[in-house]
C-alpha cells in the first residue's frame, strides 16, 4: 500500500489478544505496515519514536482510556489521524471520543471491510498535500511518482533507498540516528540486520553522490545540501 512513495504505517492499540491479533494480521494482509501495542504507556512510547500515518485506538486499555490518552497526545502535538474502536454506542460516548481528538469512530463488533473502508478514507485525507515535489539543493524528490533526480538527472532507487532519502529530507539540517531510521523504515517485527541502515546509506550515497549525506559518530546521519 503506497502513498507519497512509501508504505503506509499504522499503529494498532488494542489490549484484547485475540481481537488484536486478528486485526493486526488483517491490516498487514491489506499491504500496510502495522505495529501493535496493548497499553497507553506502550502507545505513548510508540508515537514518540515513530511517525504513524494512522492510529487505530481501542477505548478501554489496562492503564487508561483511549480518549484520555489521545487528548493528552493531541495536546503534545500528535497529528496522526485516529480511528477509535469501542463497544460503546451512545451518542454521548461518540461525542466524547471525537472531542478527545478521534477522526472517526467504529463500534464493536464490526466488519473488517468497513474497518478498511474507514482506514482508507482517513489515509486519503492525510495524503492530500499542496505539493508532491520537494527540491533540496540539487536533489528533487517527487513523492507522488516515487522518483528522484540529482542535477536534473533521474536516479534509480529501490523502495528502501527512496524511503530512507525521504526520511532524511524530512529532517534536513538535523541528524537522524540509526534507531530512528530503523523505526521509520521497518515494522517492529521485521528481521533487521545490525548493519541494514549502514548498507542502505552506502548504496544511497553511491547513487546520489557521497557529499549529500553526512555522518557524525554518536549523532547519526544528516542530509546536508549546500545553499
Amino acid at each position: 500500500m503506497w502513498a507519497n512513495g512509501s508504505t503506509m504505517r499504522l499503529l494498532l492499540v488494542e489490549d484484547d489478544k485475540h481481537l488484536g491479533a486478528s486485526i493486526h494480521r488483517a491490516i498487514k494482509s491489506e499491504g500496510y505496515a502495522c505495529d501493535w501495542v496493548m497499553s497507553c504507556s506502550d502507545a505513548r512510547m510508540a508515537v514518540d519514536d515513530t511517525d504513524f500515518d494512522l492510529i487505530v485506538l481501542d477505548w478501554n486499555l489496562p492503564d487508561g482510556t483511549g480518549p484520555s490518552w489521545l487528548q493528552e497526545r493531541r495536546q503534545n502535538g500528535l497529528t496522526s489521524p485516529c480511528l477509535m474502536l469501542t463497544a460503546r454506542t451512545t451518542v454521548h460516548d461518540k461525542i466524547q471520543g471525537l472531542d478527545a481528538g478521534a477522526d472517526d469512530y467504529l463500534t464493536k463488533p464490526f466488519d473488517l471491510d468497513e474497518l478498511f473502508a474507514r482506514i482508507r478514507a482517513l489515509l486519503r485525507r492525510r495524503a492530500v498535500a499542496p505539493s508532491t515535489s520537494v527540491t533540496i539543493g540539487d536533489i528533487e524528490i517527487n513523492s507522488a511518482a516515487s522518483t528522484v533526480a540529482v542535477k536534473g538527472q533521474p536516479v534509480d532507487l529501490t523502495k528502501a533507498e527512496f524511503d530512507l532519502l525521504v526520511c532524511l529530507s524530512e529532517k534536513q539540517g538535523q541528524f537522524v540516528n540509526k534507531t530512528q531510521l530503523e523505526n521509520a523504515l521497518y515494522d517492529w517485527d521485521s528481521a533487521v540486520t545490525p548493519n541494514a541502515i549502514e548498507v542502505l546509506i552506502s548504496r544511497l550515497r553511491k547513487k546520489i553522490g557521497g557529499s549529500y549525506i553526512q555522518t557524525k559518530r554518536g549523532f547519526g546521519y544528516e542530509l546536508e545540501v549546500a545553499a
